[in-house]
């Protein structure tokens, strides 16, 4: 998590920003300092994932989705431009969002990554000849930086894509491990079934379905051609940015159903959608929670008949 941001808020005001908006441009606008650059077609752009979003900036938002339709008002706004490869977003700040933090002589309070490479060399200087640019600084000095909008950032873009594994027991809280969009957080078990190319379009989907389902299961679910093709089918209908998601959130189910056929990739794929829902509201629905509602409803029918009966005066037949 980001300690401190530095919103400017003139700069807010002129260009019609909300408080959450200011928030998160505040943030994007020093991403370019420690985020991986990544070169397309259009040039040089920064990878930054929605979860790494919520994960920095838990104040802001703890949904992706939120995070990523935030993005796309900064976009809108023209103060960043958005593209993204098969599994990432990128950005880049335009001309107009380099002017965030820019003092009055026209310079950059803390400037991005181009224009920060020339400030290297001073440093590698002022190692090597202390006594002619400056002391260094005391080990354990960079706890608390004079740039207090990156700090707490040596964490790199492998951790973005953290997800949450289901839990042993409906009790206890869901833990942080597994997979990040380029490498896993925890080692994968070099018995777990399944692929193991990382580049695999189903590897993150199937990684956590596995690690999620042996965690509660305390067995690894089977792997064969047709769960291949179902894992397969999953990512196609949720997307390769949420897949992961909602395939540990499936194995916090608690239906009845579910837990019965022990949390098969066929119940998941068959309610896909459903689930996608469930993961982002965070509220289960199964079958006793639908009869309640459903009984509800017809309890509040009931009573809106008797009300209707009650104003027109009850029901009459036809010699009365």
């Amino acid at each position: 998590m980001q300690f401190t941001v530095t919103v400017n808020q003139v700069k807010a005001l002129e260009w019609g920003l909300n408080s959450q908006q200011a928030l998160l441009f505040a943030f994007v606008y020093g991403c370019p300092s420690w985020a991986k650059p990544v070169k397309t077609d259009a040039g040089i752009f920064f990878a930054l994932s929605k979860a790494k979003i919520v994960e920095e900036l838990p104040l802001l938002t703890d949904k992706p989705d939120t995070a990523y339709r935030m993005l796309k008002a900064l976009d809108e706004a023209g103060l960043i431009e958005l593209s993204s490869t098969s599994n990432i977003t990128l950005f880049r700040l335009t001309e107009k969002g380099t002017e965030w933090n820019r003092k009055l002589d026209g310079s950059e309070k803390y400037p991005t990554q181009e224009r920060a490479k020339g400030r290297k060399n001073i440093r590698a200087t002022s190692d090597k000849s202390p006594s002619k640019v400056g002391k260094k600084s005391e080990q354990g000095s960079e706890k608390s930086p004079t740039n207090q909008d990156t700090n707490n950032q040596d964490t790199n873009q492998g951790t973005s894509q953290g997800l949450q594994l289901a839990p042993a027991a409906p009790s206890q809280a869901a833990t942080l491990a597994l997979i990040s969009n380029e490498a896993p957080r925890c080692v994968i078990p070099d018995d777990m079934p399944g692929p193991k190319d990382q580049a695999c379009k189903t590897f993150k989907a199937w990684a956590n379905y596995a690690m999620a389902y042996r965690k509660r299961h305390n067995a690894w679910p089977v792997w064969n051609a047709k769960v291949a093709k179902q894992v397969s089918l999953l990512v196609d209908r949720l997307g390769i940015d949420v897949a992961h998601h909602v395939s540990a959130f499936f194995l916090t189910i608690n239906d009845a159903r579910v837990v019965g056929n022990m949390h098969s990739i066929g119940d998941l794929l068959a309610k896909a959608e459903s689930y996608h829902t469930q993961w982002t509201t965070n509220r289960q629905m199964n079958a006793t929670t639908a009869r309640q509602i459903e009984q509800t409803q017809a309890n509040i029918n009931a009573a809106q008949q008797a009300a209707e009966n009650i104003r027109q005066g009850g029901r009459r037949n036809a010699f009365l």
